[in-house]
């Protein structure tokens, strides 16, 4: 996940080329269509900051907001209208489509879910406030396992991970993860994956047909089979592939390689892969314009 924000969204798999027709649903994509479709939805909720009330995304989860549950950037109780917005990820397409890989510092998550949610008012971002306690419940759709709770936090000077909230409790039921919000910003309820099969370093490359295009943006992700879990591959110049972090994939595990990509023309390049990890495996992956039809077909898969 280092580096990832130095690259966006690649999908890995053998397609064919279509020609531009802007009149059909065959059409090779643009990264505005791309986006338009693809991106995880923003939604949006109206509250009032002086009283407690409620929120439910389209997806189940749940915010209780109590009396004053908003500071603003002088840490002063905000009053009137507010804007609540969720981002709702609970499968491993939206875990790609979002961008936020489930690993902390290179070692694999395995998720229950992950949300963002950030507050406004009248267009300036909004704080929790520290005093009040914001009930979440998220649903158990993606995952029944018991869960810690993860935040997305920088970590050194240009990175970001998900960091383990020492002080979190995640209380499971039969259909929620139930816990305090313990901030505004991205939030995941995981715990970290073990497997004591000997571990490996994976590489990957996106072949291009043809003359290879001016490539501005590029991301590859594992999706793997039995796990609810998306590694990130970050993109090394030095080597010009990308590189899972150094032995931190478990011999044995299958799954499928992911890779979009965007040229200077703001044309999607799309492709997958199926692997299995061996030894120092390295994945040659062909990448072409793809239709929404096609980044469909593929993204319905991950289950």
């Amino acid at each position: 996940m280092k580096n990832l924000t130095l690259i966006t969204l690649v999908f890995v798999s053998i397609l064919f080329g279509c020609k531009k027709d802007k009149t059909n649903d065959d059409t090779t994509l643009t990264l505005a269509e791309f986006n338009s479709k693809f991106t995880v939805p923003t939604q949006k909720f109206n509250g009032t900051g002086g009283a407690a009330f409620s929120i439910t995304g389209a997806k189940g989860m749940k915010f209780d907001f109590p009396t004053n549950a908003f500071i603003d950037n002088n840490g002063n109780p905000v009053a009137g209208n507010v804007v609540v917005s969720l981002k709702e990820v609970l499968s491993k397409k939206d875990i790609v489509l979002s961008g936020k890989a489930t690993q902390s510092n290179g070692q694999l998550l395995i998720t229950g879910g992950e949300f963002q949610i950030l507050a406004s008012q009248n267009g300036q971002a909004l704080r929790l406030n520290p005093a009040v306690a914001v009930n979440v419940k998220v649903p158990t759709k993606l995952n029944t396992d018991p869960m810690d709770l993860f935040v997305w936090a920088p970590v050194g000077v240009s990175d970001s991970t998900w960091v383990l909230d020492q002080k979190a409790r995640v209380v499971s039921s039969t259909d929620f993860y139930q816990f305090n919000l313990p901030n505004f910003g991205w939030v995941n309820c995981d715990y970290f994956y073990t497997n004591p099969n000997p571990k490996t370093t994976i590489t990957a490359s996106p072949v291009y047909a043809g003359a290879v295009p001016s490539i501005k943006d590029q991301r590859a992700y594992m999706v793997f089979d039995d796990l609810k879990t998306v590694a990130g591959l970050p993109f090394v110049l030095s080597i010009n592939k990308h590189r899972s972090y150094e032995n931190s994939m478990p011999i044995g595990l299958k799954g499928k390689l992911i890779i979009l990509s965007t040229d200077v023309n703001n044309v999607v390049y799309f492709g997958h892969a199926n692997f299995t990890v061996s030894a120092n495996l390295n994945l040659d992956v062909a990448v072409a314009p793809a239709t929404a039809a096609q980044i469909d077909a593929v993204l319905n898969t991950l289950n």
